[in-house]
């Protein structure tokens, strides 16, 4: 008999716990001749959405202000590797980059980071809060729009799409991988 694959509820969870596990994400900008740009990242997880910090004199910078279209993806890779192959899951989120410019949401995404991370809380790295225009630090918000998540405790090359309310704090369809693959003809 088939294991019974996991409901949106579930998968939820499972997104949002390999995001609060997960340090660094690779993260995916559109350059200015339109070519994709890759960037390792630090994330700091609020449910689906996710916080990154930066600089102001960056690459991934001016190209999020240009087009906020990123992209990014995360994954659990078993300490064994190969041998744990059954245990490793991922997501691919499609969605966009939001400046943050709230000081209010500004200090809630330093409270991420150093909730989720230890060492965030002892770099010094977040010792004041500013607004973008003051700091050379700033905050990127990723509303996720769509999402793959693939899991392999619930079956080798088990995987679904998973869609996001327009604001990224819910999932509001899990449809079948398939359902990108149909695209192709």
């Amino acid at each position: 008999m088939a294991a019974q694959d996991p409901s949106p509820a579930e998968i939820g969870h499972a997104i949002t716990e390999l995001l609060r596990e997960q340090e660094i994400v690779t993260l995916a900008t559109v350059a200015s001749d339109g070519s994709p740009s890759a960037s390792v990242m630090h994330i700091a997880a609020d449910g689906f959405r996710v916080y990154m910090h930066t600089f102001v004199r960056t690459r991934k910078y001016g190209e999020m202000l240009a087009n906020p279209r990123v992209s990014y993806a995360a994954s659990h890779l078993p300490a064994r590797g190969y041998d744990e192959r059954e245990l490793t899951r991922s997501l691919q989120v499609k969605g966009r980059a939001v400046l943050v410019d709230d000081l209010g949401e500004i200090e809630h995404a330093i409270e991420l980071s150093r909730a989720q991370f230890p060492w965030a809380d002892r770099s010094g790295l977040y010792t004041k809060a500013k607004l973008p225009a003051e700091s050379q630090q700033i905050f990127f918000r990723i509303d996720p729009d769509e999402a793959v998540w693939a899991d392999n405790r619930v079956r080798m090359r088990w995987r679904v799409v998973v869609d996001f309310a327009e604001d990224g704090s819910q999932i509001t369809a899990v449809r079948p991988y398939g359902d990108l693959l149909a695209v192709r003809g």
